[in-house]
């Protein structure tokens, strides 16, 4: 019996310290200014872009986090797509068109619910 205590307790401890090393593995960087989320630091290949046809695509696969929403904002803080991903599954390729808005500048905004990813695109 206390060979099985010891097994179990020995398996918790060993998920315990992995989901810290795993929630761990992602640096933040710096705070960002809005609703007290912090910037992740992503230097992985989660963002394609097929530049030619205006077309990025984030592969959830690639990322260290699991995504609650996507947003996409003009350089003057304008909110053109924000959409709820957290259902979606973990190996999703999310495709944003953005010949539906137009040239110009974007920040393209990952969030989950401990940090923010952003990347800035222009598009022409």
């Amino acid at each position: 019996m206390q060979r099985k205590f010891t097994l179990l307790l020995s398996c918790l401890f060993l998920v315990f310290s992995a989901g810290i090393a795993q929630s761990s593995s992602f640096e933040a960087v710096t705070a960002s200014t809005s609703a007290g989320l912090l910037e992740l630091n992503n230097d992985n290949w989660a963002f394609y872009a097929d530049e030619e046809n205006s077309v990025y695509y984030i592969d959830f696969e690639s990322l260290s986090v699991n995504l609650s929403d996507i947003s996409v904002r003009r350089k003057d803080g304008e909110v053109v797509l924000k959409e709820d991903v957290f259902e979606l599954p973990v190996n999703t390729i999310y495709e944003i068109d953005f010949k539906q808005f137009g040239a110009g500048q974007y920040d393209i905004e990952l969030r989950s619910f401990t940090g923010i990813i952003r990347r800035s695109v222009s598009i022409r």
